[in-house]
């Protein structure tokens, strides 16, 4: 990738207070308004995910209610995840151009209300419910692309890679949590599952509140002392960012490992409640509830472990070897490998084991998240962040967890046979999760060659601002 200015232009934009004119150093006011932002942000990403993961921990119920079969109850996060990565790219055009905030505020308010919608369909109309999870993927994608963007511009350096790193605590969090509130409040709602999805819209619109009162929006580039106007269209960004070959594999990478996330985070919690129901001979919803009590426990635990230990990992090898990120991501889903491979075999023979694999597993799987995001904002320049999120966003979902759900599904099927016994059912979905250590095996070689490139993809990204930006005065 060559150092490309052509479409850079410093500006001084008449909203800048004068604590950002020097060199990116925050007044005490200033930082306290960042702490505030990102406290929403957080909030509103746990909520985010929360959101997405409540369906799987009342899916088997869903699949009753609906009369449907295991591939379109995986369809139900497929169409999800596909209106939610078809929709990246936009917002990640508006988000490098218009008022993100705003963005945001009309994502969080289009999922709470599609949400709410949702949780008042009939049993009947199972086409009318698939669609309105895609409409709350419409929603999410506007969070989602410009939202590390805005936290990108007002941290930097260590700074900005345990902000990153707290923002995507609340993915396995949120999920864990999705897991619990949607099988307890299913069990105190006496087994109506619709009152799961009532839960997150209220939320929602406590966010946008939230949003609208307190949370600001930086300049775009101020953090590291300019800023930055693109003369670019949207075509020559996407040109020059696929320029960026450490951009492609980190991508790459993240969609395999995507694929087997997005697989388990669906199907996980009803194959292990049905581990359960076999292991233990009852069926009862208590058992089944307390399954994905436990699942959203691990999720939370591990995930929260996970992206912590890997930030920081990564942020102490960095020092002592540059290309330190994508190796780090990579080792770290090699060996979640067979870890991975033993809690889909062992789980219904030995359920210790299968936790604790379980637990091993989540926890080196999400140490890369928070990683991939930093890289992604230290490779690509300020003013083509959103725009290569959403990218990134549309690539590992398309092939990633929009597919997965649905094609371990379809699989499943294949060999269930059309069978209703919970064994025959168990077995096929082991069949089908098997997929996921092989696909998830060559996101972690993808990411190991990812770092021939990182190094001089990142010192070209910081040449091409400093060569077109001064500090403002």
């Amino acid at each position: 990738m060559s150092v490309d200015v052509s479409d850079l232009l410093p500006v001084i934009e008449p909203d800048l207070e004068p604590s950002l004119s020097l060199s990116g150093i925050l007044s005490r006011r200033e930082k306290y308004k960042n702490v505030i932002t990102m406290a929403v942000l957080l909030f509103i990403n746990l909520l985010n995910f929360m959101d997405r993961f409540i369906i799987a921990g009342v899916l088997e119920k869903i699949i009753k209610d609906f009369s449907i079969s295991e591939s379109q109850g995986g369809l139900l996060q497929t169409v999800f995840v596909c209106s939610y990565m078809a929709l990246a790219p936009l917002f990640g055009y508006l988000g490098d151009r218009y008022s993100r905030k705003m963005l945001i505020i009309i994502g969080v308010s289009i999922w709470s209300m599609t949400t709410l919608a949702g949780s008042f369909v009939p049993s009947h109309l199972f086409a009318v419910f698939a669609i309105l999870r895609g409409l709350v993927g419409i929603g999410e994608a506007s969070y989602s692309c410009v939202a590390p963007t805005i936290i990108a511009d007002m941290y930097k350096h260590d700074m900005r890679t345990r902000m990153l790193a707290l923002f995507n605590i609340a993915t396995p969090v949120g999920g864990g949590l999705g897991y619990i509130v949607g099988a307890y409040v299913a069990v105190a709602f006496h087994g109506e599952w619709r009152w799961a999805l009532r839960i997150t819209p209220a939320l929602g619109f406590i966010c946008v509140i939230l949003l609208l009162v307190l949370v600001r929006e930086p300049v775009r580039g101020s953090i590291d002392g300019a800023q930055v106007l693109k003369r670019d269209n949207w075509f020559s960004d996407v040109r020059k960012i696929f320029r960026v070959k450490s951009f492609i594999l980190t991508t790459l990478g993240f969609t395999w490992v995507a694929f087997a996330l997005g697989s388990l985070a669906w199907w996980a919690p009803r194959f292990l409640q049905l581990a359960y129901i076999l292991h233990y001979k009852t069926e009862s919803e208590q058992v089944k509830a307390n399954v994905s009590l436990y699942f959203g426990i691990v999720t939370c635990g591990a995930g929260l472990l996970g992206v912590l230990l890997g930030s920081e990992i990564a942020r102490w090898y960095r020092k002592r070897n540059p290309r330190g990120d994508p190796i780090v991501c990579g080792v770290a889903v090699l060996l979640a490998i067979p870890f991975l491979a033993a809690s889909i075999i062992f789980s219904k023979d030995n359920i210790i084991v299968t936790w604790i694999c379980i637990a091993v597993t989540e926890t080196l799987l999400s140490s890369n998240w928070a990683i991939i995001s930093d890289m992604l904002m230290y490779i690509i320049i300020p003013p083509r962040r959103a725009t290569a999120s959403s990218i990134q966003i549309f690539i590992l979902h398309l092939f990633g967890d929009a597919s997965s759900p649905y094609i371990i599904g379809l699989v499943s099927d294949f060999f269930r046979k059309g069978s209703k016994q919970n064994e025959i059912i168990w077995k096929s979905l082991r069949y089908a999760l098997l997929l996921t250590p092989a696909v998830a095996s060559f996101g972690g070689i993808v990411f190991l060659v990812a770092a021939l490139f990182i190094v001089r993809d990142r010192r070209e990204a910081e040449a091409t601002i400093e060569s077109k930006t001064k500090p403002l005065v």
